[in-house]
């Protein structure tokens, strides 16, 4: 069918098409009640579009008695009758009128099983008297009738136990008998059971596949008797364990044999496979097509809506969207997933079962992926080549079918989201929108899935992790379902955290993995109120100091070290903290002063020094031997001279030349031009790097900006950096409205955020680490773009002005002033060898 044709209605709507057709007949019953008992009756829903096609055409077969049309007209008004139908009439036989099961057809029209019997002893004259009083076939398949029985005067019951007693089973001739009667009672039956013996001396001991169908179940009926030394026979083709209800060349197979060995193309994807179904047209569908057709489509059990049928519960169908697999561990990466084929001893989840894939060359795209299709030929298809694409009756686009209009007309996704039809009431809160799962709005099923996630084992939430779940409900809904999937961090943290006990504390958090989901997740708590908030750069920094002492080789060393870092920079850092947050870069100074340490004390040890017996011999040797910042370790060394820990030890002081971390006055300039400039760059790095080069704003300060420091005058834009608010020049005005604008965050707390930069964790800002390497992607390098910009400034304007506006300390603004007075004769000869040295 084309893309664009119109699909009739009793192929769209069988259901509503069939009641409205028994409503004309009998208004009295009700519409719902009519298709709860078409679906209970006619349970498939290709048989429900044949018997809508038929009734469409014909609406007086429920009324006239004519034996046309399918069997499903019968059984539809057998089980209306009892219902309260009056007017509605069963198909009576064509052959003898009576109102009987029509089992039969004959000529097109239906007929009863006594007809269908009749026929075939009519169309069966014996072989040896020519009568017309057909009863068996005989072993050669030729009809006898009553009076010729096959095989007269053989006793096949008494024959049979009697050969299968003699065999060395432990079973007594009337246990055999009576195993047998319990499989067949007729002679005839019997009968094919004793040809098969004769033909097949093996046949209860592994070849039983060639004989009849009883076969199997006698050899089931006589192993459950105590027999022993029988086989249940597998598949002959597959040598599976499988019910073997099919015939294939005289041998009984497996249904998925008997389907492979009648292949067709398949009309859609091309691909040689059994027939599941067949289109409007009659053309053959290989499964996965079928199942995935929309008009296939049938309504959900759980969210009721209309989907692709995955499975069938005792409740009714079960759609794609709904389809959840059963929890088991994966055979190949051992971790507790959803999995395929979990109720066997190789369950493997969907991740590995995907890389188990083999990747070959693509026979259209020779591309190296996964092969997940065949053509006709047989040749290799990735996905992209190989799925069936239609075309879109919206946008005309060749894309997957992913629904249908009233009309009938196909979908692709993107069409199917963006049109009214896709707007579905939810079944939790009743609003109307795109719907997640279950029926249920993206608010809906994130509530009832972390509901069950952190009630864990028990069936309530306990009530020390109800504070956990209103925080992370004040999340984005589709962002919180996403990291609830079973595969997600999040979920493992979560479920970990639903077996404790006692309220979730910053410490519990601190002995879980992985550290990045952990530091999402601590985010989420603290700004939903769940979690006391805390200074994060410091607590980071405490954690990475109790890893690096356990660098120092000596006990009496490292014991001296964790006390100087707890006293001295920890005490001061702490400090700092009660007034406002501890900066990235003031946590980086520390960093470096500690691994330096640790360095010059690993050095020692590798000496077989003790630090208390170093030398000012050893110290200068360390220090010949490294880069300048190894003279950060003076302060530690004039800690310990003063306390006696060491011998007196002296260290130079670290550099400050500014002439190595300046830009040339036009680098600057020509940065600045660049940002006002190119529109192709970001906002927020447009922004950033203005507030860097223009007012010496260093990146700590510049992502710790809220929206309450900015003020909107409609002409003009204010930012209060200092205790002046500071007019903003053109475009940096316009990029701090669009940042007020757009400054929620990736995962921020459902709401407006305060940051001006907001981050990527809820309730942080945008890391100062994170800026910088934003900063340096388009060329600027922030501290010589800081100390460049801060030169200048206080080289123009006073340092008491500098302080009012730019937030700096006066003492900060005093002395970059007398740096820029005792450095400026020496500039231009710096600049001038930087500049020789870059040619």
């Amino acid at each position: 069918m084309a893309a664009d044709e119109v699909v009739p209605r009793f192929a769209a709507e069988p259901e509503q098409l069939i009641v409205e057709t028994v409503r004309m007949v009998e208004p009295h019953l009700a519409a719902e009640e009519i298709e709860a008992v078409l679906v209970a009756t006619v349970k498939r829903r290709p048989e429900r579009r044949r018997l809508a096609e038929v009734l469409d055409g014909a609406p007086d077969l429920l009324t006239s008695g004519r034996p046309e049309g399918p069997r499903s007209i019968e059984r539809l008004i057998t089980a209306l009758l009892p219902h309260g139908a009056l007017r509605l009439r069963l198909p009576e036989c064509a052959r003898c009128g009576a109102q009987k099961p029509l089992t039969g057809l004959d000529h097109g029209l239906r007929i009863c099983s006594y007809c269908v019997s009749r026929r075939s002893i009519r169309a069966n004259p014996c072989v040896i008297c020519r009568s017309r009083n057909f009863q068996a076939l005989d072993r050669e398949g030729l009809p006898r009738c009553r009076r010729h029985p096959p095989d007269e005067g053989r006793d096949p019951l008494e024959e049979l136990s009697r050969a299968i007693a003699a065999l060395p089973i432990g079973l007594a001739q009337p246990t055999v008998a009576a195993a047998i009667r319990s499989v067949d009672r007729r002679r005839q039956g019997q009968l094919r059971l004793l040809w098969a013996w004769e033909d097949h001396p093996d046949l209860l001991t592994g070849a039983g596949a060639a004989g009849p169908a009883k076969t199997i179940p006698l050899i089931r009926a006589l192993l459950g008797q105590g027999a022993t030394g029988l086989i249940v026979p597998p598949c002959p083709l597959c040598r599976r364990a499988a019910e073997l209800d099919m015939t294939l060349n005289g041998l009984r197979c497996c249904r998925i044999c008997w389907r492979n060995a009648r292949p067709q193309t398949c009309a859609h994807c091309g691909r040689s496979r059994y027939v599941a179904g067949r289109t409007l047209d009659g053309e053959p569908l290989c499964q996965n097509c079928n199942r995935a057709d929309p008009l296939n489509f049938d309504q959900c059990s759980l969210c009721g809506t209309p989907g692709e049928v995955i499975t069938r519960t005792e409740d009714g169908t079960v759609c794609r969207r709904c389809y959840q697999l059963p929890t088991a561990t994966c055979v190949t990466c051992a971790r507790t997933l959803p999995c395929l084929y979990a109720d066997t001893d190789h369950p493997t989840c969907g991740t590995c079962a995907s890389n188990a894939r083999e990747h070959r060359p693509c026979s259209r795209c020779n591309t190296v992926r996964r092969m997940m299709y065949r053509s006709p030929e047989g040749e290799p298809l990735c996905k992209s080549c190989g799925a069936p694409k239609p075309t879109c009756s919206q946008c005309g686009y060749a894309r997957r079918c992913h629904g249908r209009t009233p009309e009938g007309k196909r979908l692709c996704k993107n069409c199917w989201r963006a049109h009214p039809v896709s707007q579905r009431a939810c079944t939790g809160c009743g609003s109307v929108g795109k719907l997640f799962h279950f029926g249920l709005c993206p608010p809906c099923a994130a509530r009832r899935r972390l509901a069950t996630v952190l009630s864990g084992t028990h069936e309530t939430i306990h009530p020390d992790l109800e504070p956990v779940f209103q925080a992370l409900m004040g999340t984005s809904p589709t962002t919180l379902l996403r990291s609830l999937r079973a595969d997600r961090p999040t979920h493992a943290l979560l479920t970990a955290l639903a077996a404790c006990r006692g309220p979730v504390t910053h410490a519990i958090l601190n002995r879980m993995r992985p550290a990045k989901a952990v530091q999402a997740l601590r985010a989420t708590l603290v700004a939903g109120g769940a979690l006391p908030e805390r200074d994060e750069h410091l607590a980071t920094l405490e954690q990475w100091l109790t890893k690096t002492y356990a660098r120092v080789p000596h006990a009496d060393d490292r014991r001296l070290l964790r006390r100087f870092i707890t006293w001295t920079q920890l005490r001061r850092l702490r400090r700092l903290s009660a007034r406002r947050p501890v900066t990235y870069g003031q946590i980086i100074a520390v960093r470096h002063e500690v691994r330096n340490i640790v360095r010059l004390l690993e050095w020692l040890n590798q000496q077989g020094v003790l630090l208390s017996a170093c030398t000012q011999d050893h110290l200068d040797a360390w220090l010949a031997d490294g880069p300048d910042a190894r003279s950060l370790v003076r302060v530690f060394l004039n800690w310990t001279n003063r306390r006696g820990y060491t011998r007196p030890l002296e260290t130079p002081m670290p550099s400050t030349d500014f002439s190595v971390n300046l830009l040339v006055p036009d680098q600057r300039w020509a940065m600045v031009r660049r940002l006002v400039g190119d529109k192709d760059l970001q906002a927020v790095d447009r922004a950033a790097g203005l507030l860097l080069l223009l007012f010496a704003q260093p990146t700590s300060r510049i992502t710790q900006l809220t929206t309450d420091q900015v003020t909107d005058h409609g002409d003009r834009v204010t930012l209060r950096l200092g205790r002046v608010p500071l007019d903003l020049p053109a475009p940096l005005d316009d990029l701090v409205r669009q940042l007020v604008q757009r400054r929620k965050g990736h995962a921020s707390p459902v709401g407006e955020a305060k940051w001006l930069f907001p981050g990527g964790h809820a309730g942080r800002p945008l890391a100062a680490s994170h800026l910088n390497h934003r900063l340096k992607a388009i060329g600027i390098r922030p501290r010589l773009a800081r100390n460049t910009a801060l030169m200048e400034i206080v080289s123009e304007v006073p340092s008491v002005v500098v302080s009012r506006l730019l937030g700096f300390h006066q003492e900060t603004a005093d002395t970059w002033q007398r740096e820029r007075v005792g450095f400026s004769p020496g500039y231009a000869a710096k600049v001038s060898e930087r500049r020789t040295d870059d040619t």
